[in-house]
């Protein structure tokens, strides 16, 4: 699933730009700024990123002229079929009624088209991306969906979890051993047949004749 973001760096860029860490590398960022202001404070915060971050300065200076440009660039991906998910971050509401005509009109080209106050907002399960251990699990279902249903979601992922593992160790224990048997070879002459044991030598006291009495 490929993901668009067209941040308005006009607008709250810090707030815009969280959780674009959480990204991967088939996303795409595009930062829209004001004519002639310096990036680095807006690349330092994408730099954890692996998503493909275009720069893309306002094309003429003074007021909207950022969010025109936005909608225009929006209007283009939906036309072109390239908007599967795609998500203007900003907090200005001004955006909501271009957005609300592409949903309506277009709503068959794309599964969804938002405006959105930053890139973690756009991301479902972002509370799940961030948990690390199985408490911080626990903890981010319960403050999503409250104390008795988070547990209750937690106990049933982990029951789950607990089942798959039993039966694969079960599976493991009974496969059969595949283990060498070991044989055991008869030791051949050089030309392959067998070695013949070897005679005992004859003593020549025992071939002459015994004296006569």
């Amino acid at each position: 699933m490929k993901m668009i973001f067209l941040v308005d760096g006009d607008n709250n860029i810090g707030t815009g730009l969280k959780g674009i860490e959480m990204l991967s590398k088939t996303d795409a960022v595009l930062i829209f700024y004001k004519k002639g202001m310096a990036l680095t404070k807006i690349k330092a915060l994408c730099s954890g990123s692996e998503a493909g971050i275009q720069y893309i300065e306002s094309v003429i200076g003074g007021k909207n002229s950022i969010d025109f440009q936005i909608i225009t660039e929006l209007g283009v991906l939906v036309g072109r079929g390239e908007a599967d998910y795609a998500y203007v971050i900003s907090q200005d509401k001004g955006y909501e009624a271009s957005i609300s005509a592409l949903q309506a009109r277009h709503a068959d080209t794309f599964h969804e088209v938002a405006l959105k106050a930053s890139i973690e907002d756009c991301l479902k399960l972002s509370f799940l991306l961030k948990a690390k251990t199985q408490p911080e699990l626990s903890n981010a279902l319960a403050t999503e969906y409250g104390s008795a249903q988070g547990d209750l979601l937690y106990n049933h992922l982990k029951r789950i979890f607990q089942t798959e593992e039993e039966s694969f160790q079960t599976a493991a224990l009974e496969m059969p051993s595949t283990a060498p048997v070991k044989t055991v070879r008869t030791h051949r002459g050089s030309r392959g047949g067998r070695r013949k044991k070897p005679v005992a030598p004859v003593s020549t006291e025992a071939l002459e004749p015994t004296a006569s009495l």
